[in-house]
């Protein structure tokens, strides 16, 4: 039986599609399904406790999101990304969540700065993870900082087009690939990124952010198996 994802509270009110939907998505964006992972309905209806129609519509949602190509009566296949468009990602998300940044400063909280601060601290931990599960955890955590910057910046524009780009699970690729090294400087990225907006200064905010994100982009495009005509999405923020 399919069980509420614990990341998130949802209404009571949700339709079986409507967790079935939240439930893939979580385990495509924390990296459990990797590209070119095949979602048959009939298993997953199976899985789930739930009929095949409620399963449908959330692969069909997921079609729509970016995440799965879908074709009907056949299942759905979990999209892979080559080395150019996960960059080109990075650097779409430089662009808009330094703007969330800028404008979360000047709305931050100490609630706000404490959700943050447990999140980086419970990073810290796992930045030497080798334990898949660990790794996974730690891209749960990256996503759920950023996700609440995005969020106390009160842009429901930035909201709804950062969730269209943001579809690919990325963060867990790198944090893979690229070790101990990237993940330890990626959360004193964190750190910075949180003294700009517990300062109020929204343009330092923005240039942290943007540094920081752009630094992981800079590592998919130096890293392993970075050729630009190779296909790098073997297992992906």
């Amino acid at each position: 039986m399919i069980e509420t994802p614990t990341h998130a509270l949802l209404p009571e009110s949700l339709t079986g599609g409507d967790l079935a939907y939240a439930e893939l998505r979580s385990r495509i964006m924390s990296g459990e399904y990797a590209p070119h992972t095949v979602l048959r309905a009939q298993a997953l209806a199976a899985e789930f406790g739930l009929s095949r129609t409620p399963i449908r519509e959330a692969l069909q949602r997921l079609a729509e999101a970016g995440l799965v190509a879908y074709i009907p009566n056949k299942g759905a296949t979990v999209i892979g990304y080559t080395t150019e468009q996960m960059a080109e990602t990075y650097f779409v998300r430089a662009s808009l969540e330094s703007r969330a940044a800028g404008l979360a400063a000047d709305r931050m909280t100490d609630a706000d700065a404490e959700l943050l601060i447990d999140r980086i601290e419970r990073m810290d931990p796992l930045v030497h993870a080798s334990d898949q599960d660990e790794i996974v955890e730690l891209g749960r955590l990256n996503r759920e900082f950023h996700e609440h910057i995005v969020k106390v910046s009160g842009s429901l524009q930035l909201q709804t087009l950062l969730r269209s780009v943001s579809q690919v699970p990325m963060m867990i690729r790198n944090y893979q690939a690229y070790g101990d090294t990237f993940r330890i400087r990626s959360n004193h990225h964190h750190r910075d990124i949180l003294t700009a907006l517990q300062s109020g200064d929204s343009l330092w905010a923005e240039v942290a952010m943007r540094s920081h994100i752009l630094a992981a982009r800079n590592a998919v495009l130096q890293g392993p198996g970075s050729s630009l005509h190779a296909d790098t999405s073997a297992h992906e923020d």
